[in-house]
């Protein structure tokens, strides 16, 4: 992955694409003139660029870019905040000062929602092991700036971390979360926008295994929470308790501990 900035280089602007560069350990390309394709091309790598507002991913196959804007969360937290039922808090019954590790952080919207939830005395740390897709995430979830003040709090307030879930599990001291939360690449064709069409392609085939459950009951406290499709193997496979929702495509599923 190399890091550009938007087609007209203000000094600020590339000034920003640096600091990126250093803080993330990624090549700064000097844009000269040249296209997104064309330094695709001479590079072979996916390309990074920092624009005035935003950073947006250019993977090396794709003709889309992919970047961070919490549009379905705005609209869930809207709900939320209006005292409305939201399934993934119900299901992972999350209440003010509890904590909760995504394991498969995406674009984050379920993070941003269980920070909600959880609260200034809770703690929601979200893990992502695409690079790429952690460094536009984190960087968004710090600088993206909505209307709603609390939506905005509650963005900042995520830790994120870059790291494979299994890894990270093997790590943490038993009971360390109280929910532990998985969101996997969905085996079945889900008809969806293009940004999560983008983020399968580039997400890390990093399955939910046996070994990946175990370690999840071990370090969650409460409940292990998993999202997938409706049709998925994985609830009845792993024994997670299927919650249907009528005409939802993804279904949620709960294996409660002692």
């Amino acid at each position: 992955m190399i890091l550009t900035t938007a087609g007209r280089s203000a000094p600020k602007l590339i000034q920003s694409a640096q600091h990126l560069s250093t803080k993330y350990q990624i090549p700064y390309i000097k844009r000269n003139g040249r296209s997104i394709q064309r330094l695709k091309d001479d590079y072979k790598e996916d390309v990074m660029v920092v624009g005035k507002d935003k950073l947006s991913l250019s993977p090396l196959d794709e003709q889309m870019n992919l970047f961070f804007h919490p549009n379905l969360a705005m609209v869930r937290a809207k709900r939320l905040l209006r005292k409305e039922e939201d399934p993934f808090v119900k299901t992972a019954k999350l209440e003010k000062g509890m904590s909760v590790l995504d394991c498969t952080l995406g674009l984050a919207s379920d993070s941003i929602i269980a920070s909600l939830a959880v609260g200034s005395d809770g703690l929601v740390t979200g893990l992502e092991g695409s690079k790429a897709i952690y460094i536009m995430v984190n960087e968004g979830l710090q600088h993206f700036i909505s209307t709603n003040e609390r939506f905005n709090i509650a963005m900042r307030r995520i830790e994120v971390k870059h790291v494979q879930h299994l890894e990270y599990l093997q790590q943490q001291k038993s009971k360390a979360f109280d929910v532990v939360y998985f969101d996997p690449m969905f085996h079945e064709t889900i008809d969806a926008s293009n940004g999560l069409n983008l983020i399968r392609a580039k997400a890390l085939e990093d399955d939910l295994t046996n070994l990946v459950l175990e370690e999840a009951k071990r370090v969650a406290r409460s409940r292990v929470v998993l999202k997938d499709h409706w049709k998925s193997e994985r609830f009845r496979y792993h024994g997670f308790t299927q919650y249907k929702r009528k005409n939802a495509l993804f279904h949620y599923g709960v294996i409660e501990l002692d």
